[in-house]
């Protein structure tokens, strides 16, 4: 048998994803998280439409996720809320071409062996760190005609044992679908909570909204990059969130004017040293966070890294410019 194909950090080899085909579907998804005491097993059924339209229905809660191209809306029953806010792209589960671009930088990239996933012929593509247990290692199959993600699993940066998985068990092409299947029906009684569009900004922009020194870190993981800053101001609460990405794995750096504590495992609260400040480390399962305190500001750090590069990423974090620009933003 031939080795897996291994791909350099070369853009030509985005050639190695089908060519995305707007197709419409229904299916039945299974995600199982692996972190907690035992398995915890989340079962929906997903129905999706081109141009950003989805809809997901939670078996165990009863939850609904419905994106009408415009706005995503979340139906809460425990908490007897609808959660409204606008749409940024979301809808369909796709391996992206400039995902896997970036991820070239930080990943080693194979192609593995692939068997059908949900009756569907499939690709499967391994995402291996460059940097050894510095982030998850990563396998995803994807539809090898539409480029859907069919399955994915998630490794532990440090632990390399299996932490997350996702997976259609059932997939169904261009089933008849009806336009009121993407619209919210809120049931009655129901309280619609709405947020507006919150732009990426700034950091001089985003002090003036939020009344807080941002803080931006001087040091990231190889890959990592700046995606967007937001801020929100409430009365006498405010709030800067600093998003990170490298392609694939997530970081956000949080800062606000008084502490929420993440809702972390109890127990799971270890001190920490972040430059000559003391942290607590919180286990949140694929994520792992640290919260600090400095004059400025409550901090909070939340990311799928390994706990040594979380405490160099929390401990470079000053207000100045950071190493990683910006991406230009129309």
């Amino acid at each position: 048998m031939a080795p897996p194909a291994v791909w350099a950090a070369d853009p030509a080899s985005e050639t190695l994803l089908p060519q995305p085909a707007a197709a419409a579907y229904r299916g039945r998804k299974v995600v199982i998280d692996f972190t907690r005491r035992g398995p915890q097993v989340t079962s929906m059924n997903v129905l999706c439409r081109p141009g950003g339209f989805e809809r997901r229905e939670f078996h165990a809660t009863r939850g609904i996720v419905v994106i009408d191209g415009e706005s995503v809306w979340q139906y809460l029953p425990e908490r007897g809320v609808v959660l409204k806010r606008p749409a940024h792209g979301e809808g369909g589960d796709l391996l992206r071409p400039e995902q896997l671009k970036r991820a070239l930088a930080s990943y080693e990239v194979r192609v593995v062996p692939a068997e059908p996933i949900a009756g569907r012929p499939s690709r499967a593509i391994e995402f291996s760190p460059r940097q050894e247990n510095s982030r998850p290692r990563r396998l995803v199959w994807i539809d090898a005609e539409t480029g859907l993600i069919l399955r994915a699993e998630v490794y532990g940066a440090e632990s390399r044992h299996l932490v997350r998985l996702s997976v259609f068990e059932e997939l169904d092409y261009h089933p008849a679908i009806s336009a009121a299947a993407f619209t919210m029906q809120v049931p009655a009684g129901v309280r619609v909570i709405t947020s507006g569009a919150e732009p990426c900004l700034d950091p001089a922009e985003a002090e003036r909204v939020s009344g807080i020194a941002v803080g931006l870190p001087a040091y990231l993981p190889a890959g990592f990059e700046r995606q967007c800053i937001r801020a929100r101001r409430q009365r006498d609460y405010g709030e800067v969130q600093v998003a990170f990405s490298d392609g694939l794995s997530l970081l956000s750096l949080f800062e606000s004017t008084s502490f929420r504590e993440p809702a972390a495992d109890p127990g799971s609260s270890p001190q920490v040293a972040v430059g000559p400040a003391a942290g607590l480390w919180y286990d949140l399962g694929l994520v792992t966070g640290i919260s600090w305190r400095t004059p400025a500001a409550y901090m909070a750090l939340l990311g799928e890294l390994s706990r040594s590069e979380m405490q160099k990423v929390a401990g470079s974090v000053r207000a100045q410019t950071e190493l990683s620009s910006p991406p230009a933003h129309p």
